[in-house]
């Protein structure tokens, strides 16, 4: 009898309300952490990525992807390689915009390296590297595809 007084009132500490010394021990409640920012969106860059897309959409603009030979006036142009892309990405501050070189398989010229700032010469027709998409990302945002293929706009000039 006597160890089942002892607990009944061991059974009776232990169920002690809150509010009274039962509480003492005890944290208060957290608060459920708040959701991580959500980090930008393909949208914040939208003026950038419509800048970069504009030379696909200008008159005489051929694209190609990577192993594709397209016609640009009267040159067959397939690019073989990129050999470089050093493109400032805009979520990045810097102090060179970059440049893209690939190489490529000009009919008429063997291979050749056609940069953004180094067109090729064929006769007196020039093929200029004037687009490449997707942008070059540090770090895609939420919508953007960082597996998207390359792709290469190019333009013709006729040399006096």
């Amino acid at each position: 009898m006597r160890i089942t007084l002892a607990l009944l009132l061991l059974a009776g500490c232990a169920g002690t309300p809150a509010g009274t010394n039962g509480t003492a021990d005890k944290a208060p409640p957290q608060a459920p952490a708040p959701p991580p920012a959500p980090g930008p969106t393909a949208d914040s860059y939208r003026p950038a990525i419509e800048a970069n897309e504009a030379p696909f959409r200008e008159r005489g603009a051929v694209v190609a992807h990577l192993n594709e030979e397209v016609r640009v006036g009267d040159i067959r142009v397939k690019v073989l390689e990129v050999l470089e892309d050093s493109r400032c990405p805009p979520d990045v501050a810097c102090v060179w915009a970059g440049r893209v070189r690939l190489r490529v398989a000009i009919n008429g010229a063997g291979e050749q390296v056609l940069g953004t700032d180094q067109p090729v010469t064929v006769g007196r027709q020039r093929v200029n590297l004037v687009g490449v998409a997707p942008i070059h990302w540090a770090h895609p945002p939420a919508g953007v595809d960082p597996n998207e293929p390359k792709r290469f706009a190019f333009m013709l000039s006729i040399l006096d």
